[in-house]
Order: structure tokens, then sequence, then C-alpha cells
């Protein structure tokens, strides 16, 4: 397929082809990114085998075809690596740091991925995202993430923020990976939105930063059948929905759904139209919704169903019970606060 034929690239995959001697396909792709610095490559239709860890720090946009899979096919920290400092002019060393200059009109503000699968395979993770300032991403598929599915901000990365995240989609299929995380942030002022999570020992992990907003966004554990008849499935041993380790988040419409813990919270948080619920099907039991450590918390319009023997609502110490604002909320009979 040309380029020409997708409006707003510059490039397509399909124009780079594998060399002699070339048995993957990330060299290719390392080719077609370098031709788009600042711009937009297309990857088509396909499965290609990244042998490889793919590294983006030219400031080029990816837009995938829904059905393109890049799949890992040897050991790498992560299938695609994106860092964004490029994207900010000018920088200049502060405190052992680098940090940008002031020329705001300088930067880029639209750089993106949408579209296609990222494939860790079980032997890498999907996707690491840094050094950004304002990044959208949608429509995205990451599947069998060794350890995470997207991480946000990882070590060595500048600060990050202003992500906004549309409709990704994180699924473990194959055995072997519990204690993974399906959406791990230690950025700030980001939003994510519809996004859903299944089985990924953690679903949502918000670690670091601060005011973040999750929107109508799903996690849920237990189609990876247990390793031997009669136990746990291994994603659900230890298993918690979301980690709300970043202050001043505010979860809208959020469903916790099948997990040892539903909501673990270390930092201010505020849970609005939420919900949980645990699946008894996967026979799991002594669940808790509410696990609040530390942090102001306000729950407000929300719903608890319990479906297993034993379910605890909310634990806590009382000194920080007495301080969560706890209004209108529907719970069954069983689960109190």
């Amino acid at each position: 397929m040309s380029n020409k034929l997708i409006p707003g690239c510059d490039h397509s995959l399909s124009e780079f082809p594998r060399l002699n001697g070339e048995t993957g396909d990330a060299a290719r792709i390392m080719r077609a990114v370098e031709a788009c610095e600042k711009g937009v490559l297309y990857i088509e239709k396909g499965i290609y085998e990244i042998d490889e860890m793919l590294e983006i720090k030219n400031c080029c946009s990816l837009m995938l075809h829904k059905s393109a899979v890049l799949k890992a096919v040897k050991e790498m920290p992560f299938v695609l690596w994106y860092d964004a400092a490029a994207s900010y002019p000018d920088l200049k060393e502060c405190d052992g740091h680098l940090v940008p200059s002031d020329d705001h009109d300088a930067e880029d503000w639209n750089l993106f991925i949408t579209g296609g699968f990222f494939d860790g395979s079980g032997l890498a993770s999907c996707i690491c995202l840094n050094s950004f300032k304002h990044f959208t991403m949608r429509d995205i598929s990451l599947r069998n993430g060794k350890k995470y599915g997207l991480r946000i901000e990882e070590e060595g990365s500048m600060w990050t923020y202003e992500l906004v995240a549309y409709n990704l989609y994180a699924k473990c299929t194959m055995p072997g990976l519990a204690g993974n995380a399906g959406i791990s942030s230690r950025g700030g002022d980001s939003h994510f939105i519809d996004c859903v999570v299944v089985d990924y020992t953690r679903g949502i992990e918000l670690l670091g930063g601060g005011s973040n907003r999750l929107t109508r966004c799903h996690v849920w554990g237990g189609p990876i059948p247990p390793k031997n008849e009669g136990e746990l499935p291994e994603m659900l041993v230890d298993s918690c929905n979301y980690v709300l380790s970043s202050y001043d988040a505010i979860l809208t419409d959020c469903y916790a759904d099948t997990g040892m813990t539903g909501f673990l919270i270390t930092q201010r948080t505020r849970m609005i139209g939420c919900s949980y619920f645990n699946n008894y099907t996967y026979k799991m039991d002594d669940v808790t919704v509410i696990d609040h450590r530390a942090g102001d918390l306000m729950v407000a319009n929300c719903q608890f169903r319990q479906d297993s023997p034993k379910a605890t609502l909310y634990k806590g110490s009382e000194d920080l019970k007495k301080t969560v604002i706890w209004r209108d909320n529907w719970t069954e009979k069983d689960l109190i606060f």
C-alpha cells in the first residue's frame, strides 16, 4: 500500500523492506522511523517480528493499521521504547539534570501512537513512554507484556505529563506472567479514558505525579486458568485492580471487577460512580474492596456488590476511617462500612 493513500503520513513501512540477511523486522522499522523525523509513519496490516527493541527518539509518531501486530520474538525490555525528550527545544542543564528552555513556541505537542497490537509474547513488556509533554495514545492493544503492558516514565526519563489515552486494551492470554501490570504510570496530569485491562496482576497503577484522571476504565481478571486443578487462577493471586499512589487522582465510573483488592489507596483520591464486583466463578474469596492506607478519600455514588462468602468493604485504621467522605453509595447487606 502506498503511503499516499494514508492522509497525514510521511512514509509507510512497505517502502522499507527487509534487507539481505535480516530475519526480523526491527531493523526495517527503525529505518522507516529515521526517515520520519518529526513526521508520521504508517504501518500496514501484518505480523512484524520484533527481534530487537524499537527505540524512537526523533519525535516520529506512529499510525498503525488496526491489525498491525508488532510481536516480540526475543527477550528484550520492551517492544517499543519511546523517548520524547527531543520534543523539548534547547535542553539545558539544571542541578545535574536536563530540563527544557522556556521557548514554548518551539515545542512539539502533537506526538501520538494510534492503532495496532503490541505483543510482548511473554518475552518483553509492550510499550514504555518517556520524557513527553502532551502525548496521545488511541485504539491500541497491549498483549502479554512480561512486566508491563504500558509503562510511563521508566527510570532515566525526564518528568512526563499530559498523556491522553483513549481505548487502550491490555490483556494477557498466556500463563506464567503473574506479577505484571497492565498500565503503570509515574507521570502526572494524564487522562485515561475507556481503557480495559484483563488478566494483569495489577490492572492500573498510578505510582507518582499528581492530578491523574481515570474515566470509564474497567479492570478484571480470571480467564487464564490455574496451573493446577483446584488452585486460584495465577493472575488473581495478590491481584489489585487499581493502585492509587498518585496525589489527587479522580476515578469516575471506573469498574474494579474480580481482584483480590479493588482499590488500594495511599494518596488523596476521589472515587465517583465507581463499582466493585467479585465473580465467584473463579472461587476467589476473602476479598477487599477498598484498602485505604494513607491519604484523604472521598467515595460517592458508588456501588459495591458481593458474590463470595467473605468480603471486606473497607480496610483502614480508625483514624483514617474517620476522615473518609462517604455518601450516596449502594452496598450489599453484608458489605458494611
